[in-house]
């Protein structure tokens, strides 16, 4: 009878042994899953940032015909290019993370910066949306100057009232867009700290 309680145990060890075995590749399995499944979803926001950077020099090339015939200041032009270059600078140190973050990285270390990035991005948004109203303001004090001394019936009058509606539709729709896409990032950050603070639970 010992001897047969002996083998029983045994197995049972072995049994949990292997149990223990399959339990720990799940659990490896799982953690790879959610890194890759983290890794994609930050993946959008990396995207973005490379469009929005090919994006700057189409949309410089694109002001110049409104400076050229509505005699707007360099000094504003340049002031344009300054914030637009700024911007993409501070996009691109809050906003990036290489895949291997996510993927071999420390996941708690991960959703600090995670936070941070957070933190930082609303920092940022507040702070270009102060330089907008001044950058906005400037433009509309200069279109609005040129285009009142130029002749009513004249063209460069039609077109400066054009471009300030323009101007004005431009700013509303940029406004709407780019909350949205702040706030879809801020989304995308809480997701992915809580896939860590999920994954780190378990372990």
């Amino acid at each position: 009878m010992d001897t047969n309680n002996h083998l029983e145990l045994e197995q049972m060890r072995a049994q949990l042994g292997i149990l223990k075995q399959k339990l720990e590749k799940q659990d490896i399995v799982n953690e790879r899953l959610m890194r890759k499944s983290m890794k994609s979803k930050m993946s959008w926001i990396n995207k973005y940032l490379v469009i929005v950077i090919f994006a700057i020099p189409f949309v410089a090339f694109a002001m110049l015909p409104m400076v050229h015939e509505m005699n707007i200041s360099w000094w504003w032009y340049g002031f344009t290019l300054v914030m637009m270059t700024g911007s993409i600078i501070a996009d691109w140190y809050i906003n990036y993370m290489r895949d291997d973050v996510f993927l071999r990285g420390n996941l708690v270390e991960t959703a600090e910066r995670l936070s941070r990035m957070k933190r930082l991005r609303l920092r940022q948004t507040i702070i270009g949306l102060c330089l907008i109203v001044i950058w906005l303001a400037w433009l509309f004090f200069e279109l609005y100057t040129n285009t009142s001394a130029a002749d009513p019936d004249s063209v460069q009058h039609v077109m400066g009232i054009g471009y300030m509606y323009g101007s004005g539709i431009g700013a509303v729709l940029g406004l709407i867009i780019g909350l949205r896409l702040f706030f879809k990032m801020q989304r995308t950050n809480d997701e992915i700290i809580n896939d860590i603070e999920e994954l780190t639970n378990k372990q």
